[in-house]
Order: structure tokens, then sequence, then C-alpha cells
């Protein structure tokens, strides 16, 4: 059963949570479609056997009103029952309808039985497709209906063509055509047994009320208003005349032929199973095909292509009725022809395209346009009905029924479909610019998906989660404790002993006075002796009572003193004399103080001064970990005026963090001038800086001007240049074993270029068009993401474009992109040299090692008879013997790993080196050695790290996984934390020193326990966290281990500053917390 499992899930494309789902639909679907199949034919075949041509109006208006009772019912229980109860009395009450004819056929006249029969047809066919549509909206969310519900309806359809396949067998073996209804009423007896198990399955939950937000006139009065709906509405009752004028020509075809072709007891029945199996076959290839056909050619052509397909048809059966005549075999085949395409091409290509006009509409439109146009259907059914009643009597009128004359009658109503279906198309388009014009005059812009650190913790004060609450709390006390001063109040009344720390500890002279009273009166009686000396400290710093005039000798006294307390003081008179004499010297002092608090109010002070003199020392400030959070926001706070001054400390700078600190300035900013200098290093030769800048661009909402258009484009080629190349890659490892490290972290580039590639295009395009078709790729609606595509995005793209967001195969892809990027397919080994080779911002260093790996295991695979080290011979050979030699040459010609393996020892990356130095020293120690001791101090350093078997940075992100705050992130993200981290492998009673102060180390228990050696009793056993001033005493020199035990360690500044940096590692960790 698993196996089989595999192949469905491998077969449909479902993930393993969908699969219950899908099959227990499916097979719905099947028995209703079995139940339409037998019930169908049964009732057209006893109709045309019991009534002429000239009674099918009387059945179509009787059919319409039938159909308009029973949607006007269920529209209306819909509203008021359950979706269990409404679904279960639809298909029971088709039940009862299917038994009791079934029976009647012995009490009830078969005249009369016939017609009722048949009038129950087409409303039927309605209440099956209202009942399975709906349930699949109950079971299946948005995306999922759109990529599943095609394969659900293919059980109908699948149970529809073996249905009328069986007919024909059947019906020579029944005494009583009626007899077929007994096993429509089976099958729907199990399609009911199904939707039970569904529902005890998939128990139907409790719908909170949706409030809308705005209230739309969706009355048929408004909507009739607007020329788009007009022709919705026209071409929808056009299109459902034509099915029953088609019907009618095709049954009377079948009429006519009755005493010749069709003069066996059974004939008719059979011939239209045969017809409706075919039919069914092609609804079934052209359902296939039909989303590439649309992708390709698009909605004029899906809405146009059935009305011209009917036109021509009809009118080669014109001809052929006044040449051959209407009781011609030719003229019948006419007729089939035209039923066929009627419904194939509806099914497969009319109906999609019908639906894609609902697109472009607000959402809460969308279904009362879709129920008015039902609506409309259900009228239309009875126009048709007149209008066949009318035609039945011209075509009485002469001896006899005159068919012939029938497609003079139909082609006007189909050359006014053809008008209305282009009418439409055009409509649509107009709608599709209006969209553009809509979105573009709104005043409110959305919210950029990607916000940097200190926007999603500050955003995480408002989650109830204490969790939550109190990590954001924690990382920002460590970065910029400023952020939270809005909050500080309602933080306090939490009353959380770790928020209540950070918060305290976190208050400077800068911070306004109104949580002073709070705070004496919150911590006035505390037991806890921490937090009382913490509060008594906040509240001494919020009092201003000491501070009275000073002198400029007192100013300069507390300047130069190197005590806390007098710069506090010093800071307390500039916050209350920002007009001081001087006032810089004081702040610039202030910002070498060796206490944070101090520094902390330097800092926010200078940010209201704005001289040139402190921005250069907030620029500065950058570099230091401690601070370089609280610089940045001082820095956002004067603005523009510090632009230039960042723009040296960029070009100066050598630090990559540094760069990207900068850059997120400039995006916060959000200038012209500050989004023209991000701009200019779009192609800096750092892929992190690369994609940092377009993520900037991104976030300031930033649109190419003219002479940047140029820049933007060639930056959208190099994308999807990337992306192909990406491709290839895939299509060249899938077949091989053992790749998915590989095939995952390629994967992870091509998302990451797919980002990349929307991003840019919004800086052509207006964002919101962009945002809806990445909305409708992902929602796997391509046909109208590709519509927007191609009458938004610009000519001189859209080659490109369209081929990455069809809905295709990767190898197609790459066929129609290779003319304009050229690439080639290479074997599974060059393949992968390929890859480590690629330029910098083509591939990440976390793909390339999971290459260099796939490359070592290939190569351990390839070699044989491989010969250790300690194997090695270098004795003369005595004897010279052939065997001798062999031996020699088996050494001499050892298996050598790739150039490319060596050439990654050269690349600057740890995480590339690192990994390649590992292989080629499992390989050949020696040879690895002989490179690294002429490389750089940090390759050399790995020389003696691997001798002693020691931890290498892909280790170190092993080691981080072990921890549960980390299990979840992706491998890729914990790269950059495990870069600042360090290992420490313990002994039983072996140390871990402080070595240069508590504050400045964080420590993370991944194995083992330690104790505290300020305080014994303190035991640490759990995989924690270990931060000093928050759960370890400031006081602590050391731990101990008291067993065998492994410690991670990090520099306290470096590691929140990653973590504010890194909203990929942040969101996740909150994902874990929050579940």
């Amino acid at each position: 059963m698993p196996d089989l499992k595999k192949i469905l899930i491998n077969t449909f494309g479902l993930k393993s949570e969908e699969l219950n789902k899908f099959l227990l639909l499916f097979f719905h679907s099947f028995f209703v479609g079995l139940f339409v199949a037998f019930y169908f034919v049964q009732a057209n075949s006893v109709f045309i056997k019991d009534y002429g041509s000239e009674h099918l109006p009387y059945a179509y208006l009787t059919a319409g009103l039938a159909g308009y009772i029973i949607s006007t019912l269920y529209s209306r229980f819909q509203q008021k029952i359950k979706s269990r109860n409404l679904f279960m009395s639809a298909l029971v009450f088709m039940l009862i309808i299917s038994l009791f004819s079934a029976t009647a056929s012995n009490f009830i006249p078969e005249k009369y039985l016939s017609f009722f029969v048949f009038v129950w047809a087409w409303p039927f066919i309605s209440l099956v497709g209202i009942e399975s549509g709906g349930l699949a909206l109950r079971l299946l969310n948005l995306v999922q209906v759109k990529r599943l519900f095609g394969m659900i309806n293919m059980g109908g359809v699948i149970a529809s063509i073996l249905g009328y396949l069986i007919i024909p067998f059947l019906s020579g073996i029944l005494e009583n055509s009626y007899d077929l209804l007994y096993i429509s009423a089976a099958s729907l007896s199990a399609a009911l047994v199904i939707l039970f198990k569904i529902y005890k399955k998939f128990p139907e939950q409790k719908e909170k009320e949706k409030v809308a937000k705005e209230k739309i006139d969706t009355s048929f009065k408004s909507l009739i208003k607007d020329k788009y709906f007009r022709l919705i509405f026209l071409s929808a009752t056009i299109s459902m005349t034509v099915i029953y004028i088609t019907d009618f020509g095709f049954l009377s075809a079948i009429k006519v032929q009755e005493s010749t072709l069709f003069s066996d007891k059974n004939a008719v029945a059979s011939f239209m199973a045969l017809v409706f199996a075919g039919l069914k076959v092609g609804e079934l290839l052209i359902s296939y095909f039909s989303s590439r056909i649309l992708v390709k050619y698009g909605v004029k052509l899906g809405l146009i292509v059935l009305p011209l397909s009917i036109t021509l048809i009809v009118f080669l059966s014109l001809i052929t009725g006044f040449t051959a005549g209407a009781a011609s075999i030719a003229f019948l085949v006419l007729m089939t022809l035209n039923k066929s395409f009627e419904r194939i091409m509806r099914r497969g290509l009319d109906d999609p395209s019908f639906n894609i006009l609902y697109q472009p509409l607000p959402a809460a439109l969308q279904p009362a346009v879709q129920s008015k146009v039902g609506v409309v259907m259900q009228f239309a059914i009875g126009i048709a009905g007149l209008l066949l009643l009318g035609l039945n009597l011209i075509l009485n009128l002469g001896d006899g029924f005159s068919l012939e004359y029938f497609p003079v009658f139909f082609l006007p109503i189909l050359i006014l479909w053809v008008i209305t279906a282009r009418k439409l198309y055009l409509a649509y388009k107009t709608k599709l610019r209006a969209i553009l014009k809509e979105l573009t005059g709104r005043k409110q812009r959305e919210t950029s998906k990607y916000r940097y650190g200190t926007e999603v913790l500050s955003k995480k004060f408002k989650k109830f989660n204490d969790n939550v609450v109190r990590l954001s709390v924690t990382i920002l006390a460590e970065t910029n404790p400023g952020i939270f001063e809005p909050y500080a109040a309602s933080l306090l009344k939490k009353n959380d002993e770790l928020i209540n720390k950070a918060v305290l500890k976190s208050i400077d002279v800068t911070w306004r006075d109104r949580i002073l009273k709070q705070i004496e009166k919150q911590f006035e009686n505390t037991d806890n002796e921490e937090l009382k000396q913490c509060a008594k400290r906040a509240v001494s710093l919020l009092t201003f009572d000491d501070i009275k005039e000073l002198t400029e000798k007192d100013l300069k006294k507390f300047a130069s003193s190197g005590k806390a307390e007098d710069e506090l003081k010093l800071a307390k008179y500039l916050v209350k004399h920002p007009d001081t004499e001087g006032i810089e010297d004081y702040l610039l002092k202030l910002t070498e103080s060796e206490n944070k608090l101090a520094v902390n109010s330097a800092i926010r002070i200078a940010s209201g001064i704005k001289s040139d003199k402190l921005i250069k020392r907030l620029v500065d400030l950058l570099e230091s970990p401690e601070y370089y959070h609280i610089s940045t926001g001082a820095l956002l706070d004067i603005g523009e005026r510090t632009l230039s001054f960042l723009d040296r400390k960029y070009h100066s700078s050598d630090k990559e963090n540094i760069k990207l600190k900068i850059i997120e300035i400039y995006a916060k900013m959000g200038s012209g001038t500050a989004k023209s200098l991000i701009v200019k290093k779009i192609n800096e030769p750092s892929r992190k800086i690369q994609i940092s800048v377009i993520w900037a661009l991104y976030y300031c909402k930033y649109q190419a001007n003219k002479d940047e258009e140029k820049l933007i484009k060639d930056k959208i080629s190099v994308v999807i240049d990337n992306l192909l190349k990406i491709f290839l890659s895939v299509n060249d490892i899938k077949e091989e074993k053992n790749t998915l490290k590989l095939f995952l972290a390629l994967d992870q580039e091509q998302e990451t270029n797919y980002e990349l590639l929307f991003n840019l295009l919004s800086f052509l395009h207006e964002p919101r068009i962009i945002n809806l078709i990445k909305k409708n790729i992902i929602g796997k609606n391509t046909i109208y993401a590709l519509e927007l595509i191609d009458n938004f995005i610009e000519p001189d793209l859209k080659p490109y474009i369209v081929p990455i967001f069809d809905d295709i195969s990767n190898t197609q892809r790459i066929k129609k992109l290779s003319k304009y990027f050229p690439q080639q397919r290479m074997p599974f080994d060059r393949r992968l040299r390929w890859l480590i080779t690629l330029d910098y911002d083509k591939i990440s260093s976390w793909a390339v090692a999971k290459t260099l790996e796939m490359a070592e295991r290939l190569h351990r695979s390839k070699s044989k008879n491989r010969i250790s080290e300690t194997e090695h011979s270098y004795e003369d050979i005595k004897p010279w013997t052939t065997e001798n030699t062999r031996k020699i040459l088996r050494q001499i010609r050892r298996s050598e790993l790739p150039d490319e393996v060596f050439l990654c020892l050269f690349h600057p990356d740890e995480l590339i080196y690192s990994t390649a130095a590992k292989i080629i020293y499992n390989e050949n120690p020696r040879k690895c050695f002989d490179y690294l001791q002429k490389m750089s101090p940090e390759k050399q350093a790995l020389m003696k790290t691997l001798s002693e078997n020691g931890t290498l940075l892909e280790d170190k992100v092993k080691l981080l996984r072990r921890y549960q705050l980390f299990f979840s992130i992706p491998d890729y993200l914990l790269v950059d934390l495990a870069r600042i981290m360090n290992v420490h492998n313990l002994n039983k009673d072996e140390k871990i020193y402080f070595d240069s102060g508590t504050d400045e180390k964080i420590l993370i228990l991944i194995r083992g326990e330690l104790t505290d050696d300020y305080d014994e009793s303190k035991k640490y056993s759990k995989k924690v966290i270990l931060t000093p001033g928050m759960n370890i005493d400031g006081k602590t020199k050391y731990l101990k281990a008291t067993k065998k035990s492994v410690v991670l360690s990090a520099n306290r500044y470096e590691y929140f500053n990653l973590l504010v940096d890194n909203t990929g590692i942040l969101q996740h960790i909150f994902d874990i917390i929050q579940n």
C-alpha cells in the first residue's frame, strides 16, 4: 500500500496530506459521472423514440422551469443549512427521481414517463456540477482547487466514457430500457456513501461570519449598467441557447433516420452511447491540452474558437441540406460533429476562458456575477425553448418536417455569438486596463513583504503569545532598545520577569518619564532583589532633580572623569540643555565611554543635534558590534543629511555587513537620492549585496526612470539566465542517485531567483500588477497570469518572461529560452564541475558546498582499489615483476579528485574552502596540507582542525540544528549563524571562562550539564541559550562541566545583531515559538 500511495502522489503531483481528500473526491466524481452517463443516454433515447422534434421546445421550456426552480431552491437553502445536509439532499433528490422513474414504467404510460425523465436530464447535470464544485471548495483551499479540480473531474469523465461504452452492450441484454436507471441510481447511492465518508473523515467546522468591508451593489439592475457585465450576460444567454438548438438539430437528425439507420429496438440508445463516449474521450483529451492551448494563444482563442467552429459546421450543413437533403447520412454526420464540437470545445476551452472573465473583478463581486450568470443561463433555456417552438412551427409549414431549413435559422444566432464573443474579449482587455488605472490611482500602497529585522521585532509586541513578546524584547534590548520605548508601559504590565529585566536595564536618560510612577509602584514591594535594583536604577535615570545648572568646568570634569555616574549626569544635563555650548565635543566624548547606557544616551541625543561631526561619529559607530543598530536608528532619525557620509563609508569599508547595513538605511529613508545610491550598487561584486540591493529597492517602492531602465532590464536578463542554468542543472542531475541535498539546494536557488525576478519586474511596472501576476502564478491560475503579462509587460520582455512562468515542463522551458540564452546539456560529472566554477552571483555558497560533496561521492563511487596513506611504499621494486609493478602503478595512478575541488581551496568563502579541504584531506592529507600551508592564516588553521578531527563550519550547522530553537531552520540559513560560533568540547570538570567580561559572550549548551561558579546550586542541563544578565548572573566567571558536554559560544553583540539582520532565521524562530 505505501508503494501505491507513492505512485499516486507522484502521478497526480499530490502532497502526502492531500491524498485522502483527493481519492475521496475523485471516486465521488466517478460515481456521479456514472450516474449522469446512464441517466442522460436513457433520457434522450426514450424521448426520441416517443416524441418527434416538434415536442423538443416544450420539453426544453419545462426543463428550463425545473432547472430554475432547483437552482433557486439550492441557492436559498445554501444560506440556511449546513453544506453536508445540502449536498446530501441534492443527491437524495436525484436518487428518488431516478428510482421513481425506473419503477414507474409499470404504472405510468411510457409516453408521459419519457417526457418526465427527459425534463430532468439537464437540471440534474447542472445540480451535479454545483454539488461537486461546492464539495471541492469545502475540502480544498483556493490553490488546491485550481491545481487539483481538473484531475478530480477526470474521475467523472472516465466514468462517463465507461458508461457510454457499456450501455450498447447492456441495451442488448435488458428487456426494459428503463432498467438503465437502476444502474444510475446505484451509482448515485455509491456517491452518497462516499459523501458520508468524506464528512465523517473531514467533519464540517463552524465558519465565522465574514463581514464585508465595503458594500457592493450586486443587483442585476446595477450590474447591467456596465458594458462588461452586459456582454457577459449576453454571451452566456447565447451560449446556453446554442446548446439546446444544437441538441435540437442533433436529435432531429437522428429522428429523421429512425426508419432507416435506427430501425432496431435499441439502436438509438446504442448510437447515442457511442457518440457520447466519443464526446467524453474528446473532453478528456482537450482538457489535458486546454491549459497549454490557452496559455499559448490566450483567452481570445478560448472565447472565439467555439462559435467560429460551430458556425463553419452549420454553414456546411446548410449546403448539404439543400443538396443532399436532411435525410442524408452526410447531414447526420455534420449534426453529430456539431454536437461533438459544441460539447468538447465548450468543456475544454470555452468554459475555462469564460471563468477567466471573472478574474479582473473585485473578490466580493465575483461570486455575485457568477450567480447572476447562472440565473441568466436558466432563463436562456426558456428562450431556447421559445425559439425552437417557433422554429418547429416554421419547419412543419410544408409537407412534413423540413429539417434542411434548420441551418438557415441557426446561422444568424451563431454569427451574433461570434460578434458578441469578440466584443466581450475587447471589453475584457479594457477591464484589465482599468485595473492598472485603479491600482495606480490608489494612494495606499501595499506593504512590502520584505521587512527588516527591527520592524519584524517591533510588530511582535502586538502578539498575544508571551514567548514571542519575550524573545522580541530580549533581542531589541541587546541591539536597539529605543524601539520598544513607546511600548514600555504595556510591556511592564505583563509582569514577566525576563521582559521586566530587559526593559528596566535598557532605560537610559533620554527616555520620557511617563513610566516613572509605574516603575516605582510596580517594583516597590517586589521580592526579586535583582529586579528591585534594576527598577531603582531606572528611576534614578529618569529623575532629573539632581541636575542643576552646571558650569563649563563641571561639564568638562564629568566628561573626563571616566566614572559612569558622572557620565550619566552629563548626559542628563545635555538632554535638558541641547543648546549647551560645545555639546558636540561632550557627546563625542560620551560615545567613547565604557558605560553602555552613557553611549546609548549620547547617540540618541546626537540624533537631535544633527551636526556633521556627530554624523561622522555615528557612521563610524556602525563598525561597533555593540552600537551597530542603535547608531543605525540615530542616522535614520537625522535623515538625508547623512547620505554623503554613508556613501563615503560604504566605499571605504571592506566589511560586507557594514555595506549591507548602509543599503538598509538607504532603503528605509526611501528618498529619490537614497534610491539612486542603491540602484548604482546593483552589480556589486558580492552576491549578498546584489540580492540586498534588489530587496532594498523593492522595499522603498523604487520605479526605474528612463535612464535606469536598461540597467534593470539587463539585470532581468541575468536572473532569467540564472534560472535557465538552474533548470538545466536540475534536469542533468534528476536521474542520478543520492542527489537530494544538491537538488534541494538548487531548488532554493530557483526560488531566490524567482523572487528577484518579480521584484525587478516591479521596478519597471506597477508593483500591484506584478503582485497580482505573482499571486496567480503561485495559485496555479497560469492562464490569467499570462493574460496579465500579455497586457501589461513590455513587449521586449515577453519572450523571456512567458516561458519562465508558463505551466510547462522544465525541458520545454529550456527549449523555448535557449534561443535567447544558449545552453547545453552535460554529463553528470561535468555538470558538477561546471556548477562549482559558476560566477559568484550565479550560485550560493551553500549550493557550491553541496555540489562539492556530490562530486566527492561520485569520485568515491568511481575509485576502485583505493590505497590508504599508510599503504604507500617507497621501496625499490624487487623483483621487477608484473604483479609488483601493477601494485605501484595503482599507487601512482591513484584516482585524482577533479581539479575543481582543489580550485575551491582558493575560494574566499569559509564554507566552500573548508568543505573542499575536508574532501581533499580524506583523499590525500599530504597534498591537502601542501596547499593549505602556503595560504592565508585562516586556511592554515584548517590543518590543525583536520588533523584533530575538529569542527568545520558545516559541522557547526549540524550542532546548531540540535538546539530546539534552530531545529527546523534550513541549513543554508544557519550557515551565517554558524560562522560566528566557537565549539567547546568539555570533559568532566573542565571550565569555560568569560575572558573579557561576562556580558560579551553568550553560550548555547548543546549536550551535557554545566554548573555556575558564582552559584553552584544552579545547573544547566537542558539545551539552553545562556545569556548573561538574563538567565546567568553577571558575576559568574566561568561555568564547569559536570559531565562530557558540548557548548557553542559567540560574541553577544554579533549574535543578536545577526538575528536582527537575518530575517529568515528570525521568522523561523518565531514560527517555532508560536507553534
